[in-house]
């Protein structure tokens, strides 16, 4: 090979080489900047999913916490339920479950939880033996009413209205002391009844006068609240976790 294609090679060779590295160069350069791109990509996803972790798993641990206290709030007021039928026996005429879902029918039409219906009205309710059947769904009801329009509470309610049910002769004087007037002939027609052995049908003519005077007033204070639309609400917002959430159940 003669001394002018060697310099010939030299030449090209020296200046393809240069190329190729200014093009590695170039390269490099271009795969650094993509690099530092998808760094800034990646953590602005990462800062945007910390954001959507935040926004998402709030409501969902908020909404775990309710559910864990509704079911709580629930097993206390069943235990209360289960401790006074144990005690009382079946003399109301309804089971553990019957109860429950009447609760839950209670609940949904005033602005009182189900779970404070339980503990305070039925479990209450429950240790008047005389007040069974149909008279005890009654007097749960006149209970949840007269608590609404007196704005007392649950418990002293029930307890006034077991109290006269469980006796109806004392019940005319202690209705009376409240403010709850029957007239001369359903107070006769009440211990009439008594004297014959009828109670239920006294317990009716004084459930009867408290539906008169007081009906409805739970459903509509329930019909004007702002959480009046939302099935299955209690005063919380929230409903309580647990049983079939379909309230027509």
């Amino acid at each position: 090979m003669d001394g002018s294609l060697i310099g010939a090679l030299r030449v090209t060779l020296g200046i393809d080489t240069a190329v190729f590295e200014e093009g590695l160069g170039i390269a490099q350069k271009r795969l650094n900047a993509a690099g530092k791109r998808f760094q800034q990509v990646g953590q602005q996803m990462s800062d945007i999913g910390k954001t959507l972790s935040v926004a998402v798993t709030a409501p969902i641990l908020a909404a775990g916490a309710a559910a864990v206290q509704g079911a709580q709030m629930q097993a206390q007021a069943m235990a209360q339920v289960n401790a006074a039928l144990a005690s009382m026996g079946d003399g109301a005429g309804r089971t553990a479950d019957q109860l429950l879902k009447a609760s839950d029918a209670l609940e949904l039409n005033s602005l009182f939880d189900g779970d404070e219906i339980l503990s305070k009205v039925t479990a209450n309710l429950l240790t008047f033996g005389n007040v069974a059947d149909e008279q005890f769904d009654r007097a749960q009801q006149a209970a949840v009413d007269l608590a609404t329009r007196m704005g007392t509470d649950l418990q002293s309610a029930t307890v006034m209205i077991g109290k006269a049910l469980n006796d109806p002769i004392k019940g005319i004087s202690a209705l009376r002391r409240v403010g709850i007037q029957l007239s001369e002939s359903q107070e006769g027609l009440i211990r009439s009844m008594v004297a014959t052995g009828d109670t239920a049908g006294a317990q009716s003519i004084i459930l009867g006068e408290l539906e008169r005077q007081f009906g409805g007033a739970a459903k509509a204070a329930a019909d004007t609240s702002p959480l009046a639309s939302r099935p299955g609400r209690n005063r919380t917002g929230w409903r309580r976790y647990r049983r079939d959430p379909d309230p027509r159940h």
